[in-house]
C-alpha cells in the first residue's frame, strides 16, 4: 500500500506531460516512493529544457490544484502499481505509468478482454457482424475494448452496452474525439469504463493513436479485425497485439472490397476466421 502522497506526487508530476512514459517508469524505479518529485534523479537523461519546464510548472501549479481539476472533470487515476491495473497490460514492455480513468473501474477485472479495431469508414457490413457476434461474447462475461472511434470501435462499443465495455482515448476527457461520438461518450462515462494515457486537458494528435492502440492490444487477450485497408492503424495494432502474443481474428470479407483487403490478408496469414461468437470460444474456453 503507497502513502497518499505517492499518489499526489505521480499525478502531479504526470499531469504536466513534461516527461515521456519511459522517463516516468524509470523515475519510478529509481524512487520507488516517489518523495522527491521537485528532484529528479540524476542517472536519467532529462534535458535541462525539462528540468526548466519543470520548475516553471511547479511555480504555477501545486499538486491539490491536479487533484482539483481531476475531480472537476469527474476522473480519477491508477498508477501501475495499483492492484486493478491490469496484469496483462503492466507486462507489456512500455506500459502507461498512469491511467486516467472514468466509469466503472471494476472492468478492468474482466476474466477476458476482447480488442476490436477497424476502419474508421467500416460499413453496415462490419456494424451487422458486430451487432451479431458480440452479445454471445458479453454472455460469457468477455470485456469488448475499443477505441471510441468512428466506425468499427464505436460500433463495437454500441454493440456491446448491456454487458462490459471498455473506450480508450487518443486525448484528454476534455477533448472527446470525435464528436459525432458525443452521446456514446456520455452514456459509456455513466455505465462503462473511459480510459485515457493523457490528462484531461491534453487535445487530440496523430501520435497519440498509436500510444492508444497498444494499450488496447495491452489490455486484450485478442483483438479482432473487422474491417481495414492493408496499411491502416487497425493493422498496426495487429502488429502490436502480434508482438505481445495475442490472439488474432479476423472477418472474412468480399476480395472486391478495399476494406477487407486487410482482413483477408491477416487470414491468409494465420488469424482466425470469425463469422460467429462460436469462433472465438473454440481458442478460449
Amino acid at each position: 500500500m503507497y502513502p497518499k502522497s505517492f499518489y499526489e506526487n505521480v499525478v502531479y508530476i504526470h499531469y504536466s506531460q513534461i516527461f515521456s512514459n519511459q522517463q516516468l517508469l524509470k523515475w519510478l524505479r529509481s524512487d520507488p516512493l516517489f518523495d522527491h518529485p521537485l528532484r529528479p534523479p540524476a542517472e536519467i537523461q532529462f534535458t535541462a529544457q525539462q528540468i526548466e519546464n519543470l520548475h516553471q510548472y511547479t511555480q504555477k501549479h501545486s499538486p491539490q490544484d491536479i487533484l482539483n481539476h481531476l475531480s472537476s472533470c469527474h476522473a480519477s487515476f491508477i498508477t501501475i502499481y495499483d492492484e486493478i491495473y491490469p496484469n496483462q497490460l503492466r507486462e507489456i514492455y512500455d506500459a502507461p505509468a498512469l491511467l486516467y480513468v472514468k466509469g466503472d473501474s471494476g472492468h478492468l477485472s474482466s476474466p477476458a478482454m476482447l480488442g476490436v479495431v477497424g476502419a474508421r469508414k467500416a460499413d453496415e457490413y462490419s456494424a451487422r457482424a458486430l451487432r451479431q457476434i458480440i452479445p454471445e461474447l458479453l454472455s460469457k462475461g468477455i470485456c469488448i475494448v475499443s477505441g471510441l472511434a468512428a466506425g468499427a470501435d464505436g460500433a463495437a462499443h454500441v454493440a456491446a452496452l448491456s454487458g462490459k465495455t471498455i473506450g480508450v482515448m487518443g486525448s484528454g476527457f476534455s477533448h472527446q474525439y470525435p464528436s459525432s461520438n458525443e452521446a456514446l461518450y456520455k452514456k459509456m462515462e455513466q455505465d462503462q469504463l473511459i480510459l485515457s494515457e493523457y490528462p484531461p486537458y491534453q487535445k487530440p494528435a496523430r501520435h497519440h493513436f498509436p500510444m492508444r492502440n497498444r494499450i488496447i492490444a495491452g489490455l486484450s487477450k485478442g483483438i479482432f479485425v473487422t474491417q481495414a485497408a492493408l496499411k491502416s492503424g487497425s493493422m498496426i495494432t495487429v502488429d502490436r497485439a502480434l508482438e505481445e502474443g495475442r490472439d488474432i481474428f479476423a472477418l472474412p470479407g468480399s476480395v472486391f472490397h478495399p476494406l477487407s483487403a486487410g482482413t483477408n490478408f491477416l487470414i491468409k496469414s494465420g488469424a482466425k476466421p470469425v463469422v460467429s461468437a462460436a469462433d472465438i470460444f473454440e481458442e478460449w474456453f
